[in-house]
C-alpha cells in the first residue's frame, strides 16, 4: 500500500492507529463478550485485563442509575470500542449519551470524531463526520473561543461539499494563535493529502521548531521528505524516532515500517 494513502482519513495519531487496529466487527451492545474474545490487533488477543475492564463497564452501564456516571461510562467503553475498531458500537454508545442530556456533549461528540478518524472508507467517514459536526457546533454556540473545538470542526467541514470552510477556518485559528500545533498539523496533512509536500515539510518543520521532541511532527516530516525524494534525511529522522524512549509505539512502528522501504 502507497503510504501517502494513510492521510485519506484525518486526525493525529489516529492515522497511525489505522494500519495498526483491529479488523471491524459490525455488533449489538450486548454482543461485547464476543467481540472481546474473537477480535484480535496485530496478531495480539486482547489482553484479559481490557476484557475484564471491558466486562465491567458495560455491568455499570446496566445497574448504575446516575447519569453523570453513565455517561462517564459509556464514553470510557465506547473508548475501547473505538481502539480495536469496532465503530458502530461506539458510535451507538455516543448516542446513548446524547439521549441521556439535553445539552450538546463533548463526551459523545468525541467519540463521533474519532470515530470520524478512524473510519475505512468516505460513506462512513461522511457520517460520522457529520454527526460531529452537528454536535461540535452546538459547542462552539456555547464557547466560541474554544481552538481545539474549532480545529476539530474545520476537519469536519473538509470533508464536506465545500472543503475550504475547513482550510479557511484553520488559517484563522493560526492567525488568531500562530503557534497553534494542531491547527499546523492538521494543514500539513491536507498539505500531504493534495500532494503539496514542500508546504507540508514547512508545516511539520514549524512544529518541531516549536517542540524539537514533538516525534508525531518529525515521523511526519520524515513522510513528507521521502515523497520530494530526500531520502537521506528522512532516514535521519527515522532513525532519531526509533532511538528515542519518547517515541509511543505506533510511531515506532510506523517509523520502522518507512525504514525498511527506504
Amino acid at each position: 500500500m502507497n503510504k501517502v494513502q494513510i492521510f485519506l482519513s484525518v486526525g493525529a495519531l489516529a492515522l497511525i492507529v489505522i494500519l495498526y487496529q483491529l479488523p471491524r466487527v459490525v455488533v449489538e451492545n450486548d454482543q461485547l463478550q464476543e467481540v472481546v474474545e474473537t477480535t484480535e490487533t496485530h496478531g495480539l488477543a486482547i489482553p484479559d485485563d481490557v476484557r475484564k475492564r471491558m466486562s465491567e463497564l458495560r455491568r455499570l452501564l446496566e445497574v448504575d442509575e446516575n447519569v453523570d456516571k453513565k455517561i462517564n461510562f459509556a464514553h470510557s467503553l465506547a473508548s475501547y470500542y473505538l481502539d480495536y475498531g469496532v465503530l458502530d458500537s461506539a458510535v451507538s454508545l455516543g448516542e446513548e449519551i446524547e439521549s441521556w442530556t439535553s445539552d450538546p456533549s463533548e463526551l459523545a461528540m468525541d467519540i463521533y470524531f474519532k470515530a470520524f478518524e478512524r473510519s475505512q472508507s468516505q460513506s462512513e467517514a461522511k457520517e460520522y463526520s457529520e454527526r460531529a459536526k452537528s454536535v461540535l457546533e452546538k459547542l462552539l454556540d456555547k464557547d466560541p473561543t474554544n481552538l481545539l473545538l474549532k480545529n476539530k470542526l474545520a476537519m469536519t467541514l473538509v470533508t464536506t461539499e465545500n472543503p475550504m470552510a475547513g482550510i479557511g477556518m484553520l488559517r484563522e485559528i493560526l492567525i488568531e494563535n500562530p503557534n497553534d500545533r494542531q491547527a499546523i498539523l492538521n494543514l500539513g496533512f491536507l498539505s500531504i493529502q493534495s500532494g503539496q509536500f514542500d508546504r507540508a515539510r514547512e508545516r511539520f518543520e514549524k512544529l518541531l521548531s516549536l517542540d524539537p521532541s514533538d516525534q508525531e511532527a518529525r515521523l511526519y516530516l520524515a513522510v513528507s521528505m521521502i515523497e520530494i525524494d530526500e531520502q537521506s534525511q528522512a532516514r535521519l529522522l527515522l532513525e532519531e524516532i526509533l532511538s528515542s524512549n519518547d517515541s509511543i509505539p505506533a510511531i515506532r512502528m510506523m517509523a520502522q515500517d518507512y525504514l525498511k522501504g527506504l
